[in-house]
Formats: C-alpha cells, structure tokens, sequence
C-alpha cells in the first residue's frame, strides 16, 4: 500500500531546501538537497502510516494547480507606514461542494491555499481568486511588524511535488492475497488540541524526541506529579538550555514504552505556547473558547498539556479585561481536572510572583539543576552515541572534548545540550570513513559563529604583531584604539575572557569621523567574518521617554529591535551610537548587559550577550578638548583622564563601574588625513567598473594633498572625504570615460590644475 502526500518545497540557493507536508507544515525537512529532503520526510510519514494515521485524511490532489502573485502590504514601523511588495506562491484545487445548494446548482468550490503566509479558503468563482487571495493575505497581515514581512518576503524557487510513501504492514501475516489490509486508527485529537498543540506522543513514536540522559530523579519526580491522584501540575525552573524540554522528551518516550500496570501507560502529552494559543484569534471571545475547548479536552483524555514559556503564557490574552490566559487556566489547574508541565527560569519565576502568585501557587515546582561534571560527560556520551547512529557516524573521543571546551568557553549553554547541538552539525562536515574528529567540530563551530579558526583552535598560533599591524592598517592614527582591540582578540583566544559577561563593553570617547565607527566595523569583520555581523543602533532614535521599549519589545508581542537582532545572531559587534542622547530607561537596560551579559524582553525571554562585543560611542568632551588639554600633543594618560572626567560627568557610576575600558580617540593629524586620503582615493580606483575596463588611472601626491585639504572638516573628522572623492575624482572620471570611443584600454593620469582643481589627462 502507498499514500501520496503534496510537498511544499522552497530552494535557498547556497544553503539547502525546505520541504513540508502541505497538509501538515509540522512533517518537516531541511537538507542539502531536494531527494535528501524527501527521503527524510517519507521516513516519518511512512512511520506515522505504519500506526495508522493520516490514512482517513486528504493529502494529495489530483489537479492541484500553482501560481504566482504580487500584491503589496502595509507595515507598521516606528509609527509609520511603509509599502512592502510580496511575490506569494498560490495553490488551489477544486471539488464539487458540500453544500445541498451550491452541489444542485453544480457549482463547484475552490480551495485556496497561499503556504508561505499560512492561510487558506474556499472560493466558488475562480475569477474573484486574485482579489480574494488579497483580502486571505491582507487580513493575515494587517498592521503586521515589518520583521515579519521581510522574513516573508522570500525569492527564491518554489514548487509543489507529490511524494508516495509506500508501506509494508508485517504484523498480518495471515492476510490472502488480495485483502485490503489496514492498520488500527487512532482517535483523532478533538478540537481545540488539533489546531493549538501538537501530540509528543506521535513525535515519540517517530523518533523525533530528544532524550534526557542523567535525569532519572527529576523525570520520576515529573512522572510522580502528574500521574497523581491529585493531578498536580508542574513548573520546571531552571536556567536557559539546562534541559527542561528535553525532561518533558523523556516522560513522553518512557510512557510510549510502558507496559501494563505503569502508571504512565497510555498517558498522551501535548505541546503548546503562548503564541500558538492565541494565533488567529483576532474577535473578542475568540481566544477563551479556544482555551475552555482545550481545558475540556485535556479533562476528558486525562492528558497532560506542555507550556514551553512561563514568561510568554503570562504575557498574553490580558489587555485591559485583566483576564489573561493564565488567570483563565488557573481554575482548572486548582481543580486538579488539568494538568500542566511549564518551564521558566529563576528570572521568570521572580518577575511572575508579582503579577501571578496565585497561579505560581497552584504548581508544583521542580528544580532543574545543571548536570555535575561527570554526569554531563556520561550524558554527552550516550547522546553522541544515538546522534552517531542516526547520522551514520563515530564521534572520536577527541570530538567530544572538543565539543565540551568550546561550548563551555563560549557560553553556549550548560552542558550536555550545546556541545550535542555542535556534534549534530559537525557530523554533516567533511570527514574520514565516517569518523567525526576535533577538526570536524572546529570547523562546524566556525562556520556557525564566523570565528576565526585561529582564534578559536588552540593547535594555531596567532602572532598578536601581525593583528596591531591588521587594525592599524584599518583604524589609522588611533594607536591606543587598535591596541585595545588586538587586546581583545587576545584575550578571547587564550580563553581568558569572563563567560558570565559580554565578549567586551568599551566606551570609545571623541570627535566626529576619527574611526569609532571604523573600529567597529574592523572588529565584526577579523571576529566573525562579516561586516553585517555589526548591529548598529543610532542612539539619537531613542531619545524621547520610554524609547527603550523599542528596543526590548512589548507585552502584545512586537519584538525589541536590540533582542531581536542579538537573539537571531548572538556572536556579533552591538554598536550604540551617540549614548549619551539615549532617554535614561535605556542606559538601565545597559546597566543589564553589561553586568550580566543578558536582557530580558518584554515577554520575558532573556536574550545572551555572552558572545557580543558592546561597543559604546560618544563626542563627550571632545568639544573642550583642545582647552583642556592645551597646545600641542597631549600624552595617553592625560587624553584619557580628560575624556574619563567627561563620562564621568555624564553618566551614572553604575553605567560605568560596568564597563571594561573607557577608550579616547585623539584628533586626526595632518600625516593621518593624507594616510587616508590615499587609502580612500586607491578604493575608488580599484571598483568593478574600471577593472572591467581595464583602465589604469595614476595620480601624484598633489592630488592626495588636495583630497586631504578639501576632503577635511575639523568637526566631521575624516568622514567628508568619501564625498570629496565623489566628487572631484570620481564623477569627473565618469563623464571623460563615456566620452571615450576608442577600444583601447585608456590609461589616465590626476593631476592638480592651476586653478587648484583636479584634471583628468589620457596617455593612451
């Protein structure tokens, strides 16, 4: 027997394809490749087959049809509003109607399905289908962030395959040739369930749970709780990526295992959040009847509901009615009709006891403590071993040392879970017969973090001469800047940075366009590989009372524009231009970061700085600095005791008793404007377009000195000097090369004319 199932399939050119069951976006894979892809997805499916599910249910069509539209939505950001095109792949099939009516008139419905965006409908004119799939789309995204709709907003290739999974049933030997054999089905999840959780026991018997290896006390303190007579429900506390869900994991798998007279058989777990409780409930009303279905559900299957967030589940539903989702739990939990498995950390914990302690009261809460470290071993041991046999690769005991070094330097979570996370994407780079050695994690942590591997392999030397020499060249005429972040490097390499704090928190101190910025930029790009790893934020935007809520998020679930970008790529640069102009709320939250490299949202999730370099920029000082300091040169210490008295001035004591080192930055001299001058005007003669020329332009130092002259302000520092290249050298370029008609490769030569211009002159 075979079942055909519709993928959803999306290519991203460089990185692998996505495919999922259309039916059901939860039967998922992400590989290198299209057959990969399906090979993994018709192993789940034919699993969940072989136990009779989605037997009954639709999966497949025969004139499923796809097409592409463009329409434009609107995006709320920072209280404007902005257009924003979206290309949407489109699917409908069509199917006589149930209704008596429409099925007498022979009209035929239209189902409609735009996957991307994840909704769907029944159309009876496929030619309001343009309109109609606008509206389905509009009202999904009305108002919606606008991080949500650049992360709709894909260009890549998308397609619709059919998959056939076929399946052999060995369990019915006696079955004669030609009887239609089918597997025992089982009873559906009611409404209510379905749509806002999944079932972990289906995943369990799929083998897509994690395990919990040394955690026999707490699962049987979890397994004791809920299976009760009582009925008691549960709050797992303890710090992020310390094992909580994988604790949830285990109870599952050893009640898919029990046998008869275990007091977990036949228990069912299902798993839900905040979000995915209140997601499509756009009416008044809409989001308590889900809950009362849910709770009604769980009552009658005696089943046990998993909330992944303390934080987030206390967040939602309340607005001005006081009557969130909790508080619409908590009867139910007091009962002992339901019972719940939650996680929070201390944090969580803390916070909620001033809004909830009635609903903190009603759990039972079970301490997840990290593993010692020789539990931790034995249990990245014996999850090397499953991951090795579902990878079809050993993990060489030199590998798992090295998994555990790294994850422990750079802060990647309490061990076991982040060095096994490491193993699993080591495993998918290059290595011998099958054999995953320390290099292979080396390499697979690097191409996660965008580290240098001389950074992060204690096998390679890194000569701290060649790094001041690579700074210096980037960061010209800051010699105490550039030794501040070799200093850095250094540091980070021998392991000697504090993991329970930022990578660094610098205030760099002095006048506009003398290389704060350029600094940041030389760090991001040695660090971690990529510029665009440099997050930067414009102080001056956050200026007005309560702007740090931006920054942090709120409570309806729009997301902070800093925990946003850290949480999506937590090793990176923070650079927080002009600080001093920020409203005060935001330097509490620095006060966060910097002590304790973390921040917590506004739902409550924390979000690690640990591997984040925070870099803080201000022109504090630099105004008097010529008058304090006096004539000529002054030295480091006395540069740094004027810009410190400036900061100190300013900025509460907290603020800075937490940072690492106040940094000045002196004024460009005359050598240092020429220095970069040059390095400006070589970079613009070295673009895509004279190469592909093959014109050759030279130039004297009068032209440098020119540049230099025009190209300075003493108030914007060196930063006019990118337009003064613009403009005399480069547009000027421009106009004499497209009047040129000979297919001669031209040679120019810049010079200054008497006029004291630049002038341009062929020589071939």
């Amino acid at each position: 027997m075979e079942k055909n199932v519709h993928l959803f399939v999306r290519t991203y050119p460089g990185l692998g394809v996505a495919a999922h069951v259309l039916t059901h976006p939860h039967l998922a894979s992400f590989a290198p490749t299209l057959n990969a892809a399906r090979l993994d997805i018709a192993a789940v499916v034919g699993r969940l087959l072989k136990r009779g599910e989605l037997w009954d249910e639709e999966t497949h069509w025969s004139d499923l049809r796809q097409r592409r539209t463009t329409l434009t939505v609107r995006a709320l950001e920072h209280g404007k509003m902005l257009s924003v095109p979206l290309r949407l792949t489109v699917l409908t099939h069509g199917a006589k109607s149930r209704a008596p009516r429409k099925e007498a008139s022979g009209h035929r419905s239209l189902r409609v399905w735009v996957p991307r965006v994840d909704v769907q409908g029944t159309l009876y004119d496929e030619a309001d289908l343009e309109p109609y799939v606008e509206e389905l789309v509009r009202h999904e995204l009305y108002l919606a962030p606008l991080d949500r709709l650049r992360a709709l907003a894909y260009v890549g290739e998308e397609q619709v395959e059919t998959l056939s999974v076929p399946v052999r049933f060995r369990d019915t030997p006696r079955a004669r040739a030609g009887d239609s054999v089918k597997p025992q089905r089982r009873q559906a999840p009611p409404p209510g369930l379905a749509e806002a959780s999944r079932c972990l026991n289906e995943e369990a018997r799929a083998g897509l749970l994690e395990r919990a290896w040394e955690r026999d006390t707490e699962v049987s303190r979890l397994a004791e709780a809920v299976t009760s007579r009582t009925r008691a429900s549960v709050l797992l506390v303890g710090p992020s990526s310390v094992g909580k869900t994988a604790l949830v994991h285990e109870l599952v798998q050893r009640a898919e295992a029990a046998t008869k007279g275990s007091p977990l058989l036949g228990m069912e777990v299902y798993s839900s959040s905040g979000n995915r409780i209140m997601a499509g409930m756009r009416y008044l009303g809409q989001w308590q009847e889900r809950v009362k279905q849910m709770v009604e559900a769980l009552r009658i299957r005696r089943a046990v509901l998993h909330l992944d967030s303390l934080s987030e589940l206390l967040s939602l539903g309340g607005g001005d009615t006081g009557l969130d989702v909790a508080r619409q739990l908590l009867p139910a939990l007091e009962s002992g009709e339901v019972s719940l498995i939650l996680e929070a950390t201390p944090e969580d914990v803390a916070r909620a006891e001033r809004t909830h302690a009635a609903f903190l009261q009603a759990l039972r809460h079970i301490a997840v403590a990290p593993l010692s470290p020789h539990s931790a071993r034995t249990a990245l041991q014996q999850a090397s071993h499953r991951v090795g046999r579902a990878r079809k690769v050993r993990f060489m005991p030199e590998a798992l040392d090295r998994a555990d070094e790294l994850t422990e330097r750079f802060g990647a979570g309490p061990s076991p879970g982040g060095a096994v996370s490491l193993l699993r994407a080591a495993s998918t780079e290059p290595c011998t017969a099958g054999e995953v050695d320390a290099a292979s994690v080396t390499r697979a942590f690097c191409t996660r973090t965008g580290y240098p591997r001389e950074l992060v392999d204690t096998a390679i030397r890194l000569d701290p001469d060649a790094l001041l020499r690579r700074f210096r060249e980037r960061v010209v005429g800051q010699d105490e800047a550039t030794l501040l972040l070799r200093n850095l490097v250094v540091t980070l390499k021998t392991g000697l940075a504090d993991p329970a704090r930022p990578l660094g928190a610098f205030l760099l101190l002095g006048p506009t366009g003398v290389g704060k910025t350029e600094s940041a930029l030389a760090l991001a790009e040695y660090l971690f590989g990529d510029v665009a790893r440099l997050a930067r934020f414009d102080m001056a935007e956050y200026a007005a009372p309560g702007s740090a809520a931006r920054l942090v998020g709120d409570a309806g679930g729009q997301q902070g524009s800093l925990t946003r970008r850290v949480r999506e790529q937590p090793f990176g640069v923070v650079l927080l231009d002009e600080v001093e102009k920020a409203d005060p709320g935001v330097h509490d939250l620095l006060l966060q970061v910097m002590g304790e490299g973390r921040l917590t949202d506004a739902t409550g999730r924390t979000v690690s700085f640990r591997n984040t370099v925070v870099l803080l920029t201000s022109n504090l000082g630099a105004d008097s600095a010529g008058r304090s300091l006096g004539f000529g040169e002054p030295g480091v210490r006395e540069r740094e005791a004027h810009y410190l008295g400036a900061a100190a001035a300013f900025f509460r004591p907290e603020l800075l008793n937490r940072l690492d080192r106040v940094v000045p930055y002196r004024a460009l001299t005359p050598d240092v404007i020429a220095s970069l001058a040059r390095r400006t005007l070589e970079a613009a003669l070295a673009r895509e377009g004279l190469r592909r020329r093959g014109v050759t332009v030279t130039f004297g130092e009068d032209v440098v000195e020119h540049l230099a002259r025009v190209g300075f302000d003493a108030r914007y520092g060196a930063r006019p000097l990118k337009r003064a290249v613009e403009q005399h050298v480069v547009a000027p370029l421009s106009q004499w090369l497209a009047a040129q008609s000979s297919s001669t490769p031209p040679q120019v030569k810049l010079g200054v004319g008497v006029e004291g211009r630049i002038e341009l002159s062929g020589l071939g």
